[in-house]
């Protein structure tokens, strides 16, 4: 009985895959270790900050590669339903439903806070919504030059309605909408190519990095012995 319990404890004290990959990154890539160039007073510290740097701009590509992913794919192709479809003005400005795009997650939280996509698709109830609010505000204002002790303006932003707005591109926004969420060239092998290298890069960095430290102390401590021996 004793035997099993403690089996057990050890079975339960070993590390999984997940601790021991983790363990590995850590202790690889963020530990501070304990190199220490004297000659160009650079320690393990400073070494740390520069593998830190370089993987906060190898997680930053990746996430930009992704966005533009789901840029140039995904939200694209609701860009390029309404340029399809003529929806070129409040008029012939069209639902989700209508283009085929009311159980896509991405497009539905698009079209109510995505900046990208925003900055070029616009929504009809939103507009009619903010003409009303510029109204009221205008009609409350000249109320306030008579009376003082009134609140400032309070204005509530439109929650737009995935389910039954309807949204279109201004006709003077055609183009740039075109242009920037042109799908050519950025597939899902692009973005794994992008990975791929971004890797190798930062894998090359991580390893050339210190070689070029110690390659440069080793000159600065040549230097240094060679003006002393010049001074004595």
């Amino acid at each position: 009985m004793i035997s099993y319990l403690t089996a057990e404890a050890q079975e339960a004290a070993e590390p999984t895959l997940w601790q021991e990959i983790w363990d590995y990154i850590y202790g690889t890539y963020f530990s501070a270790d304990s190199v220490y160039f004297e000659n160009i007073n650079f320690g393990s510290g400073s070494m740390i900050t520069i593998r830190n740097i370089l993987f906060g701009l190898f997680v930053g590509v990746i996430i930009a590669s992704v966005a533009i992913i789901i840029d140039k794919r995904i939200l694209g192709n609701f860009v390029r339903s309404l340029l399809g479809a003529e929806c070129l003005s409040p008029e012939s400005a069209k639902t989700l439903e209508e283009l085929g795009f009311a159980s896509k997650y991405a497009i539905r939280n698009g079209v109510r806070r995505g900046i990208n996509l925003r900055s070029v698709v616009k929504c009809r109830e939103e507009e009619e919504y903010d003409a009303q609010i510029a109204e009221q505000r205008k009609l409350y204002e000249e109320r306030r030059k008579n009376e003082k002790n009134l609140p400032a303006f309070k204005e509530i932003p439109y929650a737009v309605n995935p389910d039954t707005d309807h949204f279109y591109i201004p006709e003077e926004k055609k183009y740039s909408a075109d242009m920037r969420f042109e799908k050519k060239g950025t597939t899902w092998l692009w973005l794994a190519i992008i990975i791929a290298a971004s890797v190798v890069v930062f894998a090359l960095l991580l390893f050339v990095i210190p070689e070029l430290l110690k390659l440069t102390d080793s000159f600065v401590g040549s230097f240094n012995t060679g003006s002393g021996n010049i001074l004595t």
